[in-house]
């Protein structure tokens, strides 16, 4: 059973979050068509990829049928209203000033679409100053404080690597569907709504962002400690490998303690408490760091795992996806694609016994299934012909 079957979704969006919010709803059985201008969505040129088709776009585009539609064109915009007659969800990041040419103000979809739960992605929302301005991925991060926590103690602001606020959108963009939809089976009607780079990461961080609110904390950049607990750190191993480890009360640093055969460090008076080990951080990072510097980063993981320590391996994406954990929690799945052959695209983090996810299409090719999204919405062989003649769709 697919708890979203029979939901239609028109995923007009480009870059991540969009698109990575209506794969999520397609993952649980919505239809998305992904319409894409007639050049492609522009993150399929984004990065290394294979054939025309980069890992950027496979990550966030799969289980869609694709038409490609120049709204800049009267036919096309025509199409694509008859696309939203059809669809109960409208996914787009476009500009305010493209909104209004292209005829899907929140007016324009009032009066047009009032059945419709259209969203819009943005960099900074609706209201305030800077609404209406493009922003990317790492501007969110510097606005929000999200940069300026990550980092080095004592060092520069440094952003994560991967788009933290282009995902974290992408996942409110399908919470904020699925609350659109469940608030029209109560009402009968849609609504327009909006998500934003800048307000999604912001509310990512509410555990960090709730110790400044509630007792003026500024969080100092920790690196790959802890500004709460030690030992918490990633200790560098014989082998040129790191091992994270978390001991964050005295029952975990007992265990670690013994694991590593240094049952001395429990009578130090400096490590006796959390709150000595806190202030004394340091000291027990170059108590530790011997023990890990001279074994090899899976031999050191056993053993810690083998006392029920919390630990990981740092892994690289190489490591992490073939991971046995990663690979019996489904997080990469197999795809085949008719043009590119054998894929692999990220799994489905939510597991649900009786509605489970499934991923049933590839990322798909640019305009992949054009003649087949027109002739369901009613258009001839003869008019699909000349629409593809006029280069109104592709």
């Amino acid at each position: 059973m697919e708890a979203l079957a029979g939901i239609r979704v028109v995923d007009a969006a480009t870059m991540v979050a969009g698109p990575l919010g209506a794969s999520i709803l397609a993952d649980f059985g919505a239809e998305v068509v992904k319409v894409e201008p007639i050049n492609g969505d522009e993150s399929r040129t984004f990065g290394p990829g294979r054939d025309g088709m980069s890992g950027v776009y496979s990550g966030v585009n799969r289980n869609k049928t694709a038409i490609a539609l120049d709204l800049r064109t009267e036919e096309g915009r025509e199409v694509f209203d008859a696309l939203l007659a059809s669809a109960d969800v409208l996914i787009e990041n476009m500009l305010p000033a493209v909104r209004e040419r292209f005829g899907l103000t929140t007016e324009d979809l009032k009066r047009r679409h009032p059945h419709l739960v259209a969203l819009n992605v943005s960099g900074y929302g609706d209201e305030g100053p800077l609404a209406g301005r493009p922003a990317l991925d790492p501007v969110a991060q510097a606005m929000t404080g999200f940069m300026a926590a990550t980092g080095w103690r004592g060092g520069d602001a440094i952003k994560a690597g991967p788009p933290v606020a282009d995902s974290a959108a992408g996942y409110l963009v399908a919470v904020a569907a699925l609350i659109g939809l469940f608030g029209r089976q109560r009402s009968g009607s849609g609504q327009t709504g909006s998500v934003s780079l800048v307000g999604a990461l912001f509310h990512l961080q509410a555990p960090w962002l709730g110790q400044y609110l509630l007792a003026d904390y500024v969080q100092e950049r920790p690196g790959n400690a802890s500004n709460f607990y030690a030992p918490y750190n990633a200790y560098k191993t014989r082998d040129g490998g790191q091992v994270h480890v978390v001991a964050f009360n005295d029952r975990h640093f007992g265990k670690l303690a013994q694991a590593i055969g240094q049952p001395e460090l429990l009578d130090d008076p400096r490590f006796a408490t959390a709150s000595r080990r806190l202030e004394n951080a340091d000291a027990i990072d170059a108590a530790l760091a011997p023990w890990f510097a001279e074994r090899d980063r899976d031999a050191i993981v056993a053993v810690l795992a083998g006392s029920d320590i919390i630990c990981s391996p740092v892994l690289g994406y190489d490591e992490a996806v073939d991971h046995p954990q990663i690979q019996a929690m489904d997080l990469v799945i197999p795809v085949v694609h008719d043009q590119l052959g054998d894929l692999r695209v990220p799994g489905i983090p939510i597991k649900l016994n009786q509605t489970p996810g499934s991923i049933r299409r590839p990322p798909s090719s640019v305009g992949e299934h054009t003649a087949e999204v027109l002739a369901g919405l009613g258009y001839s062989a003869p008019d699909i012909a000349r629409l593809t003649a006029a280069a109104v769709v592709r």
